[in-house]
């Protein structure tokens, strides 16, 4: 009994998300980076996001952060703000060391006119 109680307690331990860290996704037209800080149920950070073959570039500015949210059952749920303007939604989920970052709403984008993927990674 010890033994199994253990065993999931290890399990708990590896299934928990940790979304701190420095992220990249790149492709041929455009590319995503993710500087997140993950602390308790709290998640902040910035994104640089470029689409459009570089003719779309929304980026924070030195170490400002666009990126705000909280974690909830492994998902982080956050809003992004665009320096183009507008907040928008999306959540980050962490499977295997990969990270998915899913835009839930993408107004600022469409605003923008940028050309965005529902889901990177």
């Amino acid at each position: 009994m010890k033994r199994i109680l253990l065993l999931l307690i290890f399990i708990s331990f590896h299934s928990i998300a940790n979304f701190s860290g420095h992220w990249v996704k790149e492709n041929d037209s455009q590319s995503l980076t993710l500087d997140l800080d993950e602390d308790g149920a709290h998640l902040v950070g910035k994104y640089c996001f470029i689409t459009n073959d570089g003719n779309r570039i929304d980026c924070s500015e030195g170490n400002d952060r666009n990126i705000n949210g909280i974690i909830k059952d492994n998902v982080g749920i956050v809003d992004f703000e665009s320096t183009f303007g507008g907040i928008g939604q999306a959540t980050i989920s962490i499977k295997k060391n990969v990270l998915k970052y899913t835009i839930t709403n993408p107004t600022p984008f469409v605003n923008a006119n940028m050309s965005v993927p529902n889901v990177i990674f």
